[in-house]
C-alpha cells in the first residue's frame, strides 16, 4: 500500500508548483477586468510562457495554451515519482483520455471536424497518452476502433461494432464514465482513506446530480436511471439512493439529502452542476493543505489546476461577452 509518498520533498515541490497559479486574489483581480486587453494582459503577467495569447483568440485556443501548462505540470510530477505511483497516476488522469476518446468519437459520429478541439486533444496524445497519439487524425469509425483496440475501453466499444456509425453516444460515454470511477475507485480502497474519500464522494455526488437530470430534463424511468449510475454507494446507503430515484422532484430528492452528509449541498435546480463542484473543491483544498506526505497532494493538485482552468476561462468568455460581473462570479469557483 502506499500510503506516503516516498520522498518528503516532493510535496513541498508540488506545492510550490501550486503556488504559482492563480489564487483566490488573482481570480478576483482578473474577475475586476473590464475588456479583454487588460484580462490577457493579467493572465501573462501570471503566466510568462502564455505570452504568445492575445484578446483576439477564440476560447478553445485559449484553453489550449493554458492546457498545455497544466500538462506541463503533470509531467513535471511525474518525474518526482516512482514506477509504482507514475501507474497510479497514469490511471487517476485517465480521464482525460477518456475525455479525448469521448471528443472524437463525437466529432466522428456528428461528421463535423472541431480542428481547435483536436488540436488540444493532439496536446494530451503527444504528451501522456502516447498510446492513442493520431487520435485526432482519424476520418472514421473503423480507424477509430483500430486505434483504441489496445485499450481497456475498447472492450465498450466492440458491443457496438455492427452500428458503429449509428452507435449510441450518450449511452457509450456513461458507461466510459462509470468504468472510469468503478477503476479507480476500487484503485482507491488499496491507497488510502483520503483518495477513497476524493473519489467516493466525487461518485456520490455524480450519481444525485444524474439522477437529478433525468428526473427532470429526461424523464427517464427508475429502471433507465438505475442503468445510467454508477453502482457504488459510499456514503449514500442503498436504501436512500432508491429513495431518490424514486423521488418526485427535486424538492423531495432535497429533503431525503437532508438525512445524508450532503444535506447542505443542492439548493438550486439550476446550480446542482456548480454546487457539486464547490462541495468537491473545499474537499481538495483542505487535503492539499492537511497531508504533507500524502499521495493525494497529487491528486488534488491536478483536480484544483482543472478548476483554476475552468475560472479562468468562465472569466475571459464572461469579458468578451460583456456578461454581469456578479453573473460570471456565480459561475467560477473560490
Amino acid at each position: 500500500m502506499l500510503n506516503k509518498l516516498k520522498y518528503p520533498a516532493l510535496s513541498a515541490k508540488i506545492k510550490g508548483m501550486y503556488a504559482k497559479h492563480f489564487n483566490k486574489t488573482d481570480i478576483e483581480e482578473l474577475l475586476r477586468q473590464n475588456n479583454l486587453k487588460d484580462a490577457i494582459y493579467i493572465l501573462k503577467t501570471k503566466f510568462p510562457s502564455l505570452e504568445n495569447i492575445n484578446e483576439n483568440m477564440h476560447r478553445r485556443e485559449i484553453e489550449q495554451e493554458l492546457n498545455n501548462l497544466f500538462i506541463v505540470d503533470i509531467l513535471k510530477i511525474s518525474k518526482y515519482l516512482n514506477k509504482k505511483e507514475k501507474e497510479i497516476l497514469m490511471q487517476f488522469i485517465s480521464k482525460y483520455e477518456i475525455n479525448c476518446i469521448k471528443n472524437v468519437f463525437r466529432n466522428l459520429t456528428a461528421n463535423t471536424n472541431d480542428s481547435s478541439n483536436l488540436k488540444n486533444i493532439d496536446n494530451w496524445t503527444n504528451s501522456i497518452f502516447t498510446s492513442i497519439d493520431g487520435i485526432n487524425e482519424i476520418n472514421d469509425e473503423t480507424d477509430f476502433l483500430k486505434i483504441i483496440k489496445s485499450k481497456e475501453y475498447y472492450n465498450i466499444f466492440k458491443e457496438y461494432v455492427k452500428v458503429i456509425e449509428n452507435a449510441p453516444l450518450e449511452e457509450i460515454e456513461v458507461k466510459l464514465d462509470k468504468y472510469y470511477f468503478a477503476k479507480v475507485y476500487e484503485l482507491s480502497k488499496k491507497i488510502n482513506k483520503d483518495f477513497q474519500n476524493i473519489i467516493g464522494t466525487e461518485i456520490d455526488l455524480l450519481n444525485i446530480t444524474w439522477i437529478i437530470r433525468a428526473k427532470q430534463y429526461f424523464k427517464y424511468s427508475d429502471k433507465e436511471i438505475n442503468d445510467i449510475i454508477i453502482p457504488i454507494r459510499y456514503r449514500l446507503n442503498k436504501e436512500t439512493l432508491i429513495d431518490i430515484i424514486k423521488a418526485n422532484d427535486f424538492e423531495e430528492i432535497k429533503n431525503i439529502l437532508k438525512y445524508t452528509i450532503y444535506k447542505n449541498i443542492f439548493k438550486n435546480l439550476e446550480t446542482i452542476e456548480h454546487e457539486k463542484n464547490k462541495y468537491l473543491y473545499v474537499i481538495y483544498q483542505k487535503l492539499f493543505k492537511m497531508n504533507l506526505f500524502n499521495i493525494c497532494t497529487v491528486f488534488c493538485n491536478i483536480n484544483l489546476v482543472d478548476i483554476e482552468i475552468k475560472n479562468i476561462i468562465n472569466i475571459i468568455e464572461g469579458i468578451r461577452y460583456k456578461v454581469d460581473k456578479s453573473e460570471i462570479y456565480k459561475r467560477i469557483i473560490i
